[in-house]
């Protein structure tokens, strides 16, 4: 990709972590190529791009925190724009053709989410200079955390991906990406098994984020995903799956935390600037899987409020600036469980994941299903279908919404009884601009 001239690159990243990026037609720094200032000469230098890294991912509207799941509630129709001047989000809304190459959730979703591969690459390429294993390995899990979730965020959403920071990057297609994804969080695994990053490390990044946890539930999201990528189920894929949701603690919090001085995008553009809520009280479900009456799941109490006849505001992880949001839900965790054995016709084993989800009153985040156990067909469809609705139901706006969707064959756009407006996104204007190798768009 051409990279324009670019002054106190070292500068222009600090300000990154902190601002939006925006190009311009003299000024453009592309994310597939940008370079990253040298901090790869102490282990100090490396913890405050760790550091970095978490504020990318999760700071304002431009974060990857912001944009996938605002853009995955978009796309299966849970979220309504409440004033239609942001054309962005409305965009979104509307789906399928609507959706322009500069919105800027198709762009910043992609640049900020390259970048933060770049600088999780950054640390993982040079865990060389921590001579202290307790700090090398918290280096190695955090930085395999961030590749992992910005990679795995554009599995969701994009076709292809650029896996190499290099001029006119090629584009892999998901499976690739996903098995890189896979090897670095196995390997950032292997060594936590056996040593716990140090102190040091864990004052120099932000409080919330169980590593040790946080590693073997992203190995169970992902190989989740990976199971049905070809759109043919990998048994392999999928008992990776169930071992590693399995291991997941259900009563470790792992979180992004906030402050008032370092906020929740989704707190602030829900309670503060009022951009969007709940389309309704179904949470977008169709086609008879929405509770009835709403109030008959208390998840659908817990994630959103009603205030007039057409309004309903986020509460949750979204209700203001301060609240923490997490990086897995136990309830998840236990989906993917279900999941997986009912892809194998493991009924029984399915049942026990799946009512371990319905059944339960509370979590250590206060969500609770309340709901009898499972007592429809024992059979795949019937398994999946509640299987997808429970997902909706217990994960909602968790950014994975899309690639549910397609994963368990709902109907696509302009299918009869559709349930989502695109497939996938299309390709930034700011990478075709700059990349002969951008892949044509989806159709849809």
């Amino acid at each position: 990709m051409k990279m324009l001239r670019i002054k106190q690159i070292t500068l222009w990243l600090l300000l990154a972590s902190t601002f939006p990026i925006a190009s311009c037609n003299k000024e453009y720094i592309n994310p597939s190529t940008a370079s990253v200032p040298s901090v790869t000469t102490s282990p100090d230098a490396l913890m405050n791009l760790c550091a970095g890294l978490q504020r990318r991912f999760t700071i304002g509207r431009q974060s990857p925190l912001y944009c996938a799941p605002i853009g995955g509630a978009y796309s299966v129709y849970a979220l309504y724009t409440l004033n239609i001047g942001n054309t962005t989000e409305k965009e979104l809304e509307t789906g399928k053709g609507a959706i322009t190459l500069n919105n800027s959730v198709v762009s910043q979703m992609w640049t900020q989410c390259l970048l933060a591969r770049t600088e999780a690459e950054t640390v993982l390429n040079n865990l060389n200079v921590a001579a202290d294993a307790g700090d090398k390995v918290g280096l190695k899990a955090y930085a395999s955390i961030f590749y992992a979730l910005s990679i795995g965020t554009l599995v969701q959403f994009y076709e292809r991906i650029p896996l190499e920071t290099e001029v006119n990057a090629e584009f892999s297609p998901r499976q690739e990406a996903l098995q890189n994804v896979i090897a670095i969080l196995e390997s950032a695994d292997a060594d936590l098994a056996s040593t716990t990053p140090s102190a040091k490390f864990l004052t120099k990044v932000p409080p919330g984020i169980d590593v040790r946890n946080t590693v073997k539930a992203l190995l169970a999201r992902y190989y989740n995903v990976q199971s049905m990528i070809s759109g043919t189920y990998d048994a392999a894929s999928g008992n990776k799956a169930i071992t590693y949701a399995a291991a997941a603690s259900q009563t470790v919090k792992s979180e992004f935390q906030f402050s008032t001085a370092t906020t929740n995008p989704l707190g602030e553009w829900n309670f503060t600037v009022n951009v969007f809520g709940a389309i309704d009280s179904t949470l977008g479900l169709r086609n008879g899987l929405a509770p009835v009456p709403a109030a008959s799941d208390p998840r659908v109490g817990f994630y959103i409020s009603q205030t007039g006849p057409t309004t309903y505001p986020l509460k949750a992880f979204a209700l203001n600036t301060t609240a923490s949001y997490p990086v897995y839900l136990p309830g998840e965790m236990q989906l993917i469980i279900a999941e997986n054995y009912a892809r194998q016709s493991l009924f029984v084993q399915a049942k026990t994941a799946l009512d371990a989800v319905r059944t339960k009153t509370t979590d250590i985040y206060g969500i609770g299903a309340d709901q009898p156990p499972y007592s429809g067909p024992m059979t795949q469809p019937a398994m999946l279908t509640d299987i997808y609705k429970q997902r909706r139901l217990e994960m909602f706006l968790c950014g994975q919404e899309l690639e549910d969707s397609r994963r368990f064959g709902r109907p696509g756009p302009n299918q009869p009884g559709e349930e989502r407006n695109r497939n996938f996104y299309p390709y930034p204007q700011i990478e075709r601009d700059n990349n002969p190798n951008t892949p044509p768009d989806p159709a849809i």
